[in-house]
């Protein structure tokens, strides 16, 4: 018999799937409190701790009252926003799209392309050749607010690790346009942000930029209580037809020490461990070989994710 695949169940490194979230209930209440109520907000906090996880979680809450444009910002270090752009023109357009043909009318056109039209800015930027203008990069960023209107209901702007744009070349220019155009209280678009670096969000919210002015703090939690992880992770590893025996429960505990990222990673090297072992079975057990082949596992990833 096969197993189910751990990923699907013990997933590790990137966003979790909102169904299996670990003891974040409060802190995406608290963010969906937030964006329902238009309240433009930045998510904070350490690397590895599931700030983009929780953000998803609260969108995926507010549907379908609340649109969500997600998009995750590209690093591109001395390089200008054309990417960046880009990205929010193809997601918009996207969802812009498929409202226009739901829409009964054989005329309707999608409202993003229309907009776009407008203003002379072509679907694909790199028509534009150089540098796209601060004009254009505000016409784009206002995006949101033309798929709002075309829906028919406000949008959630999520822009993930948006703290990489401090290093374009454009990047100021492109946080101040995001300022001017969404802190004046309007009701049709809430934008999220998140990010994990210090020294960038830091000069995103200094001068001249001023992020604070639009986006109040969130601060998401680096730990996990280990009362938590008890009471959760007997239930994943049941999920992939596993057991684990208190022993090696409370050693992958005690390795993860509350850290969401080191705690996962643990457990799902046990379940791996465990799952080539039993081969051929029913059913996996995770005992203390299989959960010290799981530190080894989560220790050489933290290594690794310097």
């Amino acid at each position: 018999m096969s197993h189910p695949k751990i990923g699907h169940v013990l997933p590790v490194g990137g966003p979790v799937p909102p169904d299996y979230v670990i003891g974040r209930s409060g802190e995406i209440d608290q963010l969906g409190n937030r964006l329902s109520e238009f309240v433009h907000t930045m998510a904070s906090g350490e690397r590895r701790i599931g700030k983009t996880t929780i953000c998803d979680a609260a969108c995926a809450r507010l549907k379908p009252e609340l649109e969500t444009v997600r998009i995750e910002v590209p690093e591109r270090r001395d390089a200008d926003a054309r990417v960046f752009l880009q990205l929010i023109v193809d997601r918009c357009n996207t969802i812009s799209h498929a409202a226009a043909g739901r829409k009964l009318l054989r005329a309707a056109r999608p409202a993003i392309k229309m907009a776009l039209a407008s203003a002379g800015i072509p679907l694909n930027l790199d028509e534009l050749g150089a540098e796209p203008a601060t004009s254009t990069a505000r016409e784009i960023l206002a995006l949101p607010r033309a798929l709002a209107d075309e829906l028919g209901r406000p949008v959630v702007i999520f822009l993930d690790e948006l703290q990489r744009t401090v290093d374009y070349t454009d990047g100021e220019e492109i946080l101040e346009a995001l300022v001017d155009l969404y802190s004046g209280g309007a009701s049709d678009v809430v934008v999220l942000v998140d990010g994990s670096d210090d020294r960038m969000l830091e000069r995103m919210r200094g001068a001249p930029i001023q992020f604070d002015k639009l986006c109040t703090r969130l601060e998401i939690s680096s730990s996990i209580p280990k009362q938590i992880w008890r009471e959760a992770l007997p239930g994943r590893f049941e999920q992939l037809s596993t057991a684990i025996d208190s022993e090696a429960l409370e050693a992958i505990i005690e390795f993860g020490a509350e850290r969401p990222y080191a705690t996962m990673a643990a457990a799902q090297g046990a379940a791996l461990a465990a799952r080539h072992i039993s081969v051929g079975t029913d059913r996996a057990k995770v005992g203390t070989f299989e959960a010290d082949q799981g530190i080894e596992f989560a220790t050489r990833r933290l290594a690794d994710d310097v």
